[in-house]
């Protein structure tokens, strides 16, 4: 019984081995079929990357030189406006310069006028106040009315110098 029960088993292991040799080769069929589309596809990608690369140089190229023509034309504006407004400062600087020496010489000319006014003023407020002690003066010393001086007269005693 041993005889048949081995044979029997070496049967159905060397079918089943038949069946995994096939079953890897059908395996390793589909692996080189799935190889084969992954490098097919790998190459696509490549070639892909390849492209969009060449266009993102082509790009950057474009972009690059649309960039320095843009800094220059802008480099020109920004001269171009420097030089206008150096130009309108030293305009305004001149006109603002002859502006203040007008206004100096109208000051001047104001100072001595308010320095003529302030000698008139004080000239006529001295005269004002001497004419005011003058007439002081004549009314209490030399008035026909009894004033100041007759008033000291007849206390003194003493009329035209004379003590009487």
């Amino acid at each position: 019984m041993s005889d048949p029960t081995n044979q029997e088993l070496k049967d159905i292991i060397l079918s089943l081995d038949k069946k995994f040799e096939t079953q890897l080769l059908q395996l390793d069929n589909r692996i080189m079929q799935l190889d084969k589309k992954v490098d097919v596809q790998f190459a696509e990608l490549k070639g892909e990357i390849q492209r969009v690369e060449e266009k993102v140089q082509h790009v950057e190229e474009k972009l690059s030189g649309e960039i320095q023509r843009v800094d220059e034309k802008l480099s020109g504006e920004i001269l171009r406006i420097e030089e206008k407004l150096s130009s309108e400062i030293k305009r305004g600087y001149e006109k603002l310069s002859g502006e203040i020496k007008l206004v100096d010489e109208r000051l001047n000319g104001m100072e001595k006028r308010i320095g003529n006014e302030e000698f008139i003023s004080r000239s006529a407020f001295t005269v004002l106040f001497a004419s005011a002690m003058a007439g002081l003066t004549k009314y209490l010393f030399f008035s026909s009315t009894p004033g100041l001086y007759s008033v000291f007269q007849l206390r003194t005693g003493f009329i035209d110098g004379v003590k009487g």
